[in-house]
């Protein structure tokens, strides 16, 4: 007896096993779980060699999301333009940055992101679709860029040394060493002079010493003299201001003087019309009283009683004397 074959059964269980493996598939392309994600955007400044879309981010070892898309900035082509879709729930700092790490020894690389200790969220940039996380080179980047200068720089140095050991700079260092042998010769046999020489600067040093306090004392006493001066300038100061204070008084005292003189003058002159004449007059009475004084002592000496009794002088008599 034959089996009948039900390709209803087989047709419903072939639908069913076709749509449970889309529905795995697009469980694990969402990352296995129903995240929801936010987009954000970094721009690169070095090498991104091994990162690729689909490659995850992580957050202090913490797979958050994927790189989206990696393209080249068309504003600016020496950024890489790479956009990334980060779990919602997962805080985005202003201080978080992204930075390229290897992983292990495969070659490819994934996004790491680091920091996040301050309180306010990643704005987001005016002239962008989304919050643009800041990048940071990585290790391996600083050290290829380290290495890079460093290796200009040896080129460079290798460059100066072979210029500096050409032939002829190779016979001048030869001649210069011979030149400082041969002062090195005149030196030891000089010895004794310049020990003189250190001497002599010694004993100048001293010296130069000296005058310098000797100048210290000029110049002190130089100051004291300019302080008197300016002192006795003063003083003259004073005694001008009192001179031409004086000198306004001596002034006053000739314009008084000279009145005094012209009142004078106006006695005078009144003296010599009134004055005068009755002093004329005067002298002239006092000489004839003096005169009429004279006879009258005469007469009294020659004969009291006529100065007594008056009357003419009587003849004189025998015997006397004519007067």
């Amino acid at each position: 007896m034959e089996s009948k074959v039900n390709y209803s059964i087989v047709g419903l269980f072939v639908v069913l096993l076709l749509g449970a493996s889309l529905l795995t598939a697009w469980w694990l392309y969402s990352g296995g779980s129903s995240r929801q994600y936010s987009p954000y955007l970094v721009y690169a400044t070095d090498s991104v060699s091994g990162l690729n879309s689909d490659s995850r981010v992580y957050y202090h070892g913490v797979d958050v999301g994927y790189v989206d898309e990696i393209r080249i900035d068309r504003n600016n082509p020496d950024n890489i333009r790479i956009r990334l879709l980060i779990d919602q729930t997962v805080p985005i700092r202003a201080d978080t940055s992204a930075q390229l790490q290897p992983q292990g020894v495969t070659g490819l690389s994934v996004l790491n992101l680091k920091g996040g200790s301050a309180e306010q969220d990643l704005p987001a940039a005016p002239d962008a679709c989304c919050p643009v996380i800041p990048y940071e080179p990585s290790l391996f980047s600083k050290l290829e860029g380290g290495l890079n200068d460093t290796m200009v720089r040896l080129v460079a140095v290798s460059e100066r040394i072979d210029r500096l050991l050409r032939e002829e700079n190779l016979a001048a260092i030869e001649r210069t060493v011979t030149n400082l042998d041969q002062i090195t010769g005149t030196l030891a046999e000089e010895r004794e002079t310049l020990r003189a020489l250190m001497q002599n600067a010694s004993r100048t040093a001293e010296n130069t010493a000296e005058l310098t306090e000797s100048g210290e004392r000029l110049l002190a006493r130089a100051e004291g003299t300019m302080d008197s001066l300016d002192q006795a300038i003063g003083r003259v100061s004073g005694t001008m201001d009192t001179f031409e204070q004086t000198a306004d008084r001596v002034a006053t005292a000739a314009e008084a003087t000279v009145g005094f003189s012209q009142a004078g003058e106006r006695a005078a002159d009144e003296i010599s019309r009134q004055t005068l004449p009755d002093m004329s007059l005067l002298i002239r009475d006092l000489r004839d009283l003096s005169r009429r004084l004279s006879e009258f002592t005469t007469t009294l000496d020659d004969d009291p009683s006529r100065a007594l009794f008056g009357g003419d002088r009587r003849a004189p008599g025998p015997g006397e004397a004519n007067p």
